[in-house]
């Protein structure tokens, strides 16, 4: 088990505290188009943030107290998968409706569903498998979730003539996948681990960055054209 100091664990908040503001300034983008996708995505958000600060909350105990309680650690995916399908869901559905093609009041159930049926699964292999396969299956959903959310993130930026923000949404999955190639390294090292924790934070300072670019471009009193 990596072992993380206390200036680590605790440093591990700051790119919670940016991943969550990104998102909020993208919840706030959609309110003019439709108060109830903003609201559903502000939702949304209070899961992952949980689940980033349950994370953060496992390695401070690791590195305190020596406690290492597992489902801290677990909590991470079990909740940022289903929240980030309702995240790429909500900038879906606004989109659509910039478009002229609004989605139908059900629509919901779309997200719902396929968070339900990767909680599911998920639970069913935790229960006959003692490996931790259950992970993937978050983590498949997860990754999917996010390659959307930042498409449709994208589109929106370009739609409201934010060059700067769509680059920065493109620039933080760029450094998800990099944050993943990391993990894979398996390098216990305390240099490593902040490089890791360095690298994060600019990956989700770029989100803050796009988040609070967008909604000020879209507070602009120029109309937005309609999505690409």
């Amino acid at each position: 088990m990596v072992q993380y100091s206390l200036a680590l664990a605790l440093y591990d908040y700051i790119p919670i505290v940016l991943f969550v503001t990104g998102l909020l300034f993208t919840a706030r983008c959609l309110e003019q188009t439709d108060a109830s996708m903003a609201r559903l995505m502000r939702f949304a958000i209070v899961l992952v943030g949980l689940g980033g600060f349950c994370k953060a909350t496992w390695k401070l105990l690791i590195a305190a107290f020596d406690i290492n309680w597992m489902p801290l650690n677990d909590a991470l995916f079990v909740l940022m998968a289903p929240g980030f399908t309702f995240i790429a869901f909500a900038i879906w559905s606004v989109r659509r409706q910039l478009a002229q093609r609004p989605l139908r009041a059900t629509a919901w159930r779309c997200p719902l569903s396929a968070s339900m049926l990767g909680l599911g699964l998920a639970l069913l292999l935790a229960i006959r498998l003692e490996s931790n396969v259950w992970f993937f299956v978050l983590l498949l959903q997860l990754t999917l979730a996010n390659i959307l959310f930042t498409w449709h993130a994208m589109k929106l930026s370009l739609a409201a003539g934010s060059t700067l923000a769509a680059a920065l949404f493109v620039a933080n999955i760029v450094g998800v996948f990099v944050m993943s190639g990391l993990a894979r390294v398996g390098d216990p090292s305390e240099a490593f681990q902040w490089l890791a924790q360095i690298s994060n934070t600019a990956t989700q300072g770029s989100l803050a960055l796009a988040g609070w670019v967008l909604w000020q471009r879209l507070n602009r009193p120029e109309p937005v054209g309609a999505p690409v």
